[in-house]
């Protein structure tokens, strides 16, 4: 009997023994799944934060390419306003350096009164400057007119220069000319 009673006690404790490794199983289990699931929650997290510094470098970018344009703008005519003093030519041709710097980024067409609030030049100014621009660089900036007199500029990058040297036509540019200094 006492044989027997040693035997229960031996299958008891051996019975505890098995569930007390299943608990301590389960609870590093649960441990484990805790600790993976904060892993997950702050690799979301780091995610969004991650996207949202994307979208703001996006904006900064966009911001600073804005500002180095109005920079640029502004350094041109604070640089003539100083040579205006000095020498009327050397502002009128830093005011068109400016401007085809300023074309040559932002490739577009512009009107005369867009450039007059672009450089903040009155318009008999940014016509001379029009022109000025067109002399320094024929290759690249190209002026037009539209309805009722009204001048366009525009600045034509390599590329497209090779495919409008086949449709272009002479004439268009010389009236503009003609135009332009009939305004001045």
């Amino acid at each position: 009997m006492f044989e027997e009673l040693l035997d229960l006690y031996k299958i008891k404790i051996a019975e505890i023994d098995n569930e007390r490794k299943e608990a301590q199983a389960m609870v590093t289990l649960i441990v484990a799944i805790e600790k993976m699931s904060g892993e997950l929650t702050s690799k979301h997290t780091e995610m969004d934060l991650i996207g949202k510094l994307i979208d703001q470098v996006d904006r900064l970018s966009k911001d600073v390419a804005d500002l180095k344009s109005q920079f640029r703008a502004r350094q041109g005519r604070a640089s003539s306003t100083h040579d205006q003093i000095g020498n009327e030519g050397k502002a009128l041709d830093n005011h068109a350096r400016g401007l085809i710097d300023i074309m040559a980024e932002r490739p577009s067409r512009y009107t005369t009164s867009e450039l007059v609030d672009m450089l903040g030049l009155n318009k008999t100014t940014v016509i001379s400057v029009m022109k000025r621009a067109l002399e320094l660089d024929p290759k690249h900036v190209k002026m037009s007119q539209g309805k009722r007199r009204k001048l366009y500029l525009s600045y034509v990058p390599d590329e497209e220069i090779k495919i409008g040297e086949t449709n272009q036509n002479p004439n268009d540019t010389d009236r503009a000319k003609l135009e332009l200094m009939a305004m001045t």
